[in-house]
C-alpha cells in the first residue's frame, strides 16, 4: 500500500471559513432535526432545538480552534484502512473520515474504514488538539507532511466537521 500526504490543513487559518461552516452546519442542523420531530422519530421540543442550536456554535468553534484537517492519496490499498490508525504525538487519531475520489472532488465510500476492494482513493479526516507542526503517524510509518494551509471549500463541503460527543 503506498500512502501519500497531500494536504494538512488547519481550520484555525480561516476564521471566515469557520464561521461560513458553524452558521451552515447549525442551520442544517436544526432543519434536520425538526425533519425527524415531524417524521416522528424524536419528540425534542421547539424549545430544546433552539437551545441546542444556541451551543453548538461554540462547541464547534472551540472543537475547530485546535484540530487539523489531513486529506491523503492511497494506491495499491491491499487491506481494510483504518482512519483512527492515524495518530498525532499526543494519540488523537483519525476522527470523521470521509473516502473521496482520486481528483478529491467526490465521496465514494461512507464508513469509518475503507474495504481492501477499494484500491485506490483519499481519505480526508480530522485530528483532535493538534499542535504544529506536530507528526503524524501509523502502521505505515512516520508521514511526510506538507504546510499547513487554510481548509479548502470543497472540503468543508465534503469532510464536515462533527463535534465529539
Amino acid at each position: 500500500m503506498q500512502i501519500r500526504v497531500l494536504g494538512a490543513y488547519l481550520p484555525r487559518l480561516d476564521q471566515v471559513g469557520i464561521a461560513n461552516f458553524i452558521e451552515n452546519d447549525v442551520k442544517d442542523w436544526v432543519t434536520g432535526i425538526r425533519e425527524l420531530r415531524e417524521r416522528g422519530i424524536t419528540r425534542i421540543t421547539e424549545d430544546e432545538i433552539q437551545l441546542r442550536a444556541s451551543e453548538l456554535p461554540e462547541e464547534l468553534d472551540a472543537d475547530l480552534q485546535r484540530c487539523a484537517l489531513f486529506e491523503l492519496e492511497v494506491r495499491d490499498n491491499d487491506s481494510e484502512l483504518d482512519p483512527s490508525q492515524f495518530e498525532s504525538e499526543s494519540s488523537y487519531c483519525g476522527w470523521e473520515p470521509v473516502f473521496l475520489s482520486l481528483d478529491g472532488e467526490s465521496v465514494i465510500f461512507e464508513g469509518y474504514k475503507a474495504p481492501s476492494t477499494l484500491k485506490e482513493f483519499r481519505v480526508a479526516f480530522y485530528v483532535h488538539e493538534w499542535d504544529p507542526p506536530g507528526r503524524l503517524v501509523s502502521p505505515w510509518g512516520d508521514h511526510q507532511l506538507p504546510e499547513f494551509q487554510p481548509v479548502p471549500n470543497r472540503l468543508w463541503r465534503l469532510a464536515p466537521y462533527s463535534c465529539v460527543d
